[in-house]
């Protein structure tokens, strides 16, 4: 008798995914020549990657700093760091990750202003304007790819009232840095909460943010809050090719061959137009299924991934149990539960990693068989 093939496990979520090859390969050849963290091998390392990730994001006026964690941690060093004690914070939230800014931000006891909207509505402008023209905060914090709604705030709007009131703006950008169209110069933005994961196909394990050199220099003097994620004692020890703490060397060299096979199929706008194909599969497929595509006014889809009603009839675990158990085409799939608020109406489909089109082929040939 012939064993039955291993279905193959496609990851239709923003967490865990299938990374470039030869991001692989350093997992599995690093440790025949491991780097100490504190030696002289370090220092290439480091400079690569954060210069490969300035490069990529054609962004020369900011710094890139590494840490270790995921985007959460970038969110609580960017917080913890670039903000005095005192300095008014206008949390523009929207959706479940702006709800964990606010939560960070008041977890350090930063005063906070509150714009708390419900998931997915588009933040009013005129009333953004009209807090920073009043001079009623310091700085603002937003979102800029909402994953729980798989939408884009208004950033570019956002960015230039921020510039035009001189006020600081600390966007959260790890689910579309890598992915969405973001020029940076220029666009009011100070600070960056980013992900080496998420759209640069890298693993969990480090995490960056980009602060404008300007913002830098002021950091000099902003007393840091956050014992291990010092946003100017990190960058000052890189600078010099070191780290503060450990920070692991196996994890630099992924973020660099991510970064290298990330120039070589096409930079940021190739990768855009990589995640753009698969929509372009995926949501007509929705359509076709009868699932309908939770849509916000003004509010344009993240190329990432989309939120979708749960048919009637339906529960998301049920779903989710027989797309990874119940093979198609030697394939099985992993999806994603909607957070917070929207649990009980949406699931998600992210199409993130290294996968071929045929696979969301597939996966509709299987979610017709749930749905």
């Amino acid at each position: 008798m012939v064993a039955a093939e291993t279905p193959r496990v496609v990851s239709l979520t923003p967490a865990v995914f299938h990374l470039p090859d030869a991001v692989n390969q350093v997992s599995r050849t690093y440790g025949e020549s491991p780097i100490v963290p504190r030696g002289p091998r370090l220092r290439p390392l480091l400079d690569r990657a954060r210069h490969g990730i300035v490069e990529a994001l054609g962004a020369p006026s900011y710094e890139a700093i590494l840490l270790t964690g995921s985007g959460s941690t970038s969110m609580a060093a960017v917080l913890g760091s670039c903000l005095r004690r005192d300095e008014r914070l206008l949390v523009v939230r929207n959706g479940a990750y702006g709800d964990r800014i606010f939560e960070y931000a008041a977890t350090l006891g930063q005063p906070v202003v509150d714009m708390c909207l419900p998931y997915g509505e588009r933040p009013d402008l005129a009333k953004i304007e009209a807090i920073l023209a009043a001079d009623g905060v310091d700085a603002v914090a937003m979102v800029y790819g909402g994953t729980s709604t798989c939408t884009l705030n208004p950033l570019p709007e956002v960015g230039a009232l921020a510039r035009k009131y001189g006020k600081k703006l600390l966007v959260d950008g790890i689910s579309a840095l890598f992915v969405e169209p973001l020029a940076l110069e220029g666009s009011g933005v100070a600070a960056v909460m980013g992900s080496c994961n998420k759209g640069l196909h890298s693993h969990p394990n480090l995490t960056v943010a980009l602060v404008r050199k300007d913002l830098l220099a002021e950091m000099e003097r902003i007393p840091a809050r956050i014992p291990s994620l010092e946003l100017h004692k990190t960058w000052r020890a890189q600078q010099g090719g070191a780290h503060p703490y450990t920070i692991d060397p196996m994890s630099l060299c992924q973020v660099i061959a991510a970064l290298d096979h990330l120039a070589a199929t096409g930079g940021v706008a190739g990768r855009h137009a990589v995640y753009q194909a698969r929509c372009a599969i995926l949501r007509p497929g929705y359509e076709r299924l009868g699932l309908t595509i939770a849509r916000w006014e003004n509010m344009p889809l993240q190329s990432i991934g989309t939120a979708l009603h749960i048919p009637a009839g339906r529960t998301y675990d049920e779903m989710a149990s027989r797309l990874a158990s119940e093979p198609v085409d030697g394939h099985v799939f992993e999806i994603y539960a909607a957070q917070g608020k929207l649990s009980d109406r949406l699931f998600r489909i992210f199409h993130m990693g290294e996968y071929p089109l045929e696979a969301y082929e597939i996966f509709l040939k299987a979610l017709a068989r749930v749905v």
